[in-house]
């Protein structure tokens, strides 16, 4: 069983969803600390003249630091209307703006009480388009040691799901300690090339926009197509 494990993150880039659609179970880790300047509340999406730009979920800030992501709440409500008319607009005149619009008017239409809950929802619904069918499991649900330092947790997590095979993220390698693997489980780097797609409204090809992008000038069949392509790309130990 091939096992990755990451942060929530608001409509994900096409590296976290390569790396999700190559596992077979995906942990997202909703007991960790919210990074404020991390993916996990926001994401990048382009602008109606081909700029690109931050879209945030706004959450309450006490005791942030002290609480893990799963228990935050939203800050405000008005987020939903924003982030909704922002998109509309910066993408209406996209090839599939009337495939995708739809299903956010309908995400954007949930009244969210926790921040995890909107971005896992966002997530959601990223999986069905892209056609992700990797069993998700919360960290939260998970039974292993929390007395553990963080530098542990990554293994701590990967022996209590019971994988054989850890897909990190490339750029992990540089921090994570492979000595603390067992000897039974086998780690492996995804390779992910980020592809050039068309965006519509862009004077040069911006990389690592939320997949919501990819979604919009490609489409359902497009966007499933281009992470097909870069699965060829191999897993490295």
């Amino acid at each position: 069983m091939i096992l990755s494990i990451h942060q929530p993150s608001y409509f994900p880039w096409l590296g976290l969803l390569d790396k999700i659609r190559k596992s077979d179970v995906f942990v997202v880790m909703d007991e960790v600390q919210l990074s404020d300047s991390a993916y996990q509340h926001r994401n990048l999406f382009s602008t109606v003249d081909g700029q690109v730009k931050f879209l945030t979920i706004p959450f309450s800030k006490k005791d942030y630091l002290q609480r893990p992501i799963g228990e935050i709440e939203i800050a405000s409500a008005d987020w939903r209307k924003k982030h909704f008319n922002f998109l509309c607009n910066a993408y209406r005149k996209h090839p599939y703006a009337g495939e995708v619009l739809p299903i956010l008017e309908q995400y954007y239409a949930v009244d969210y009480r926790l921040l995890a809950d909107a971005v896992l929802a966002s997530m959601s619904i990223s999986f069905d388009l892209f056609g992700i069918e990797t069993q998700v499991v919360r960290q939260s649900a998970m039974a292993y040691d929390r007395t553990l330092r963080r530098a542990d947790l990554v293994v701590a997590l990967v022996k209590a799901s019971g994988a054989n095979c850890y897909l990190s993220g490339s750029g992990a390698k540089s921090y994570l300690d492979e000595s603390l693997f067992p000897d039974h489980v086998e780690l492996r780097y995804n390779q992910f090339q980020h592809p050039v797609y068309p965006q519509l409204a862009a004077s040069e090809f911006h990389e690592g926009l939320a997949c919501l992008d990819v979604l919009f000038n490609l489409g359902k069949e497009g966007a499933r197509a281009l992470l097909r392509e870069n699965a060829t790309s191999g897993l490295h130990a």
